[in-house]
């Protein structure tokens, strides 16, 4: 027993280094380290039906848990709100990026996706303001800004921290100066980054990538188990709230 439970320790520790960046963190490198699994126990004969361990296998508590008081949603009448709580200085949501943008692509006609920057510490407020910029500047995404951002950061390590760097940036993408300025300076930018801290601060949060559900439910790869068992606990809760 004390062999399984070495190995069950190690593993939930590897888990969380691989999957998530934490609030209190100034850079990518640290995470946040809160939950230990349970000791392991010895694997027992089960009866149950394969039906039955369908119907649980996404457990509340475990694989996600409930917002608690529910989280205001800006989605469309009917739709069910889908959002990704992120940081584009983490290298985990960068991870995730693939299966956001296939998602976002492929997602069922009754969810209403949106990509929202965590303001879950005060340094990743340069990181919000490069997105919104790019958010404004390409409403409909042809340009794939957001994707241009991650790569810059984490493929070719350029520190997009201030605001003449931020500008140089989107300069080599296509625009003037005179667009990024105005759009940094004007009311929508100022209103995004506001309703983000409120995303940030009542979805309780304290690390990303977060997927948040109709303002009911969180979960991350963390929680779930890793990029692609998010991607399936997502679509699970994003269909029960359709029901």
């Amino acid at each position: 027993m004390k062999t399984i439970y070495k190995t069950s320790l190690l593993a939930s520790l590897t888990l969380i280094f691989i999957t998530a960046c934490g609030s209190a963190s100034s850079d990518a490198k640290k995470v946040e380290i809160k939950k230990v699994s349970a000791p392991a126990v010895e694997a027992t004969a089960t009866t149950q039906p394969a039906a039955k361990k369908v119907e649980s296998q996404f457990e509340e508590g475990k694989h996600y848990v409930e917002i608690f008081p529910e989280m205001q949603t800006d989605s469309e009448p009917g739709k069910v709100e889908v959002v990704e709580l992120m940081w584009l200085g983490c290298p985990h949501c960068y991870s995730l990026e693939p299966q956001i943008l296939k998602y976002k692509e492929n997602h069922p006609k009754y969810v209403e996706f949106k990509q929202v920057p965590a303001m879950l510490n005060p340094s990743w407020s340069a990181d919000a303001n490069t997105f919104f910029i790019a958010e404004l500047l390409d409403p409909k995404g042809e340009k794939e800004l957001i994707h241009r951002a991650f790569q810059a950061i984490h493929d070719q390590k350029r520190r997009l921290r201030n605001p003449d760097a931020v500008t140089r940036f989107f300069v080599q993408q296509g625009f003037t100066e005179e667009q990024v300025n105005n759009v940094r300076n004007s009311m929508a930018f100022q209103a995004k980054l506001k309703r983000a801290q409120e995303i940030s601060s009542t979805s309780q949060a304290q690390s990303v990538p977060t997927i948040i559900i109709n303002g009911k439910y969180r979960t991350s790869p963390y929680m779930a188990g890793g990029n692609d068992k998010v991607m399936e606990v997502l679509r699970f809760l994003a269909k029960q709230e359709n029901k």
